[in-house]
């Protein structure tokens, strides 16, 4: 997707993307798998996604979001207080345990947020067109290390229904994406009312999984 496109829908506020609770799955899973140890979960593509205060409350939070609005936003709707200032080619918005970089993901460096224990991923994969999916993938894995795990939802239903955004993304879609990766899914909720976030779709079937994501050792 061009830029552009995401752009034109945060200033025209159309947002049908945007899920105004915390994904149930981080509700049922996250504590369940982070260590005490964790301290650090990235958000890549993460708009205003309400699960980054969810998670503030157990680790730093960083978030990459490519809207200046979406960011704004996010304080805003959460009244929390921010410092904002340029670093290099990013917008940087901060408070306490939250931080995000306003720019384009794909020139994010590993460097500029730190290690991070997990990355969590509830609406970034499936956002992006087959065509650039891989390249996702293939700048995401400079944020790993060898203890750090991808918390993936995908979203399935029958491609030739519904063209993206968002866009299905099966378990041979991820086998294939992250082959460098030990993949384990571990829950399926089918969407039976056939909603996403706030849109209803015409299809036969509505899915989403939750994987954890690691590198082969």
């Amino acid at each position: 997707m061009e830029s552009s496109f995401w752009h034109k829908c945060w200033e025209r506020n159309t947002l049908g993307f945007h899920q105004r609770e915390v994904h149930p799955f981080l509700h049922q899973y996250f504590n369940q798998l982070a260590l005490p140890t964790d301290q650090h979960v990235f958000v890549p593509l993460c708009g205003k996604s309400t699960d980054m205060a969810y998670l503030a409350q157990f680790m730093q939070v960083t978030g990459n979001e490519l809207s200046e609005i979406a960011c704004r936003d996010f304080f805003i709707d959460n009244n929390i207080p921010l410092e904002r200032k340029r670093l290099g080619e990013f917008e940087h918005y901060s408070a306490d345990q939250l931080s995000l970089y306003q720019g384009d993901f794909f020139k994010l460096s590993p460097e500029l947020i730190g290690s991070v224990d997990w990355i969590y991923d509830r609406a970034a994969l499936i956002a992006l067109p087959e065509i650039m999916q891989q390249q996702y993938v293939d700048h995401l894995v400079h944020f790993f290390s060898s203890d750090t795990r991808l918390f993936l939802v995908t979203l399935e239903f029958p491609k030739t229904q519904l063209s993206g955004p968002p866009f299905a993304i099966d378990s041979a879609d991820v086998s294939r994406l992250f082959s460098q990766f030990d993949v384990e899914c571990i829950a399926t909720n089918e969407l039976s009312n056939k909603q996403f976030a706030q849109r209803t779709f015409e299809v036969d079937y509505l899915l989403e999984r939750l994987y954890i994501i690691t590198l082969k050792i």
